[in-house]
């Protein structure tokens, strides 16, 4: 059996939290076996509810197709977003490796011309002509 949340049966039947809780109290008062409540460490319930009650009783045929629907077209824009930003990245990895490629050659070349710079070296005593 599969068990959904409160805050996931709020996003899939688009009731209120308050609707929902009441929902639970009365479900819970008739000691009804479609919903749950687990025990947290903090001391409050989670509510689950069974989500085929949800399907079955909250639910109707509209709304089944809407939020499939809905869910489709979330993960198409998703999809889509992601796929921008990773063009986005992509072009900025090109630039700075241009960047890098370019102070790589400037700091080669600068290290070309202080070797021609340096001090000439002293002639040592043996060295030194009339």
């Amino acid at each position: 059996m599969e068990w959904i949340t409160l805050k996931e049966c709020q996003k899939l039947t688009g009731k209120s939290e308050s609707t929902l809780r009441k929902l639970a109290r009365t479900l819970k008062e008739s000691k009804s076996k479609d919903i749950r409540f687990e025990l947290l460490k903090t001391g409050h319930s989670k509510i689950l509810f069974k989500l085929s009650f949800v399907n079955s009783q909250l639910l109707t045929n509209q709304q089944v197709k809407t939020s499939q629907l809905k869910n489709d077209n979330s993960s198409d824009k998703i999809i889509s977003i992601l796929e921008r930003e990773l063009n986005e990245k992509n072009k900025q990895i090109e630039a700075l490796t241009e960047r890098i490629k370019e102070s790589n050659l400037l700091t080669a070349q600068l290290q070309e011309s202080i070797k021609l710079i340096e001090a000439p070296k002293k002639k040592r005593w043996w060295q030194r002509g009339n």
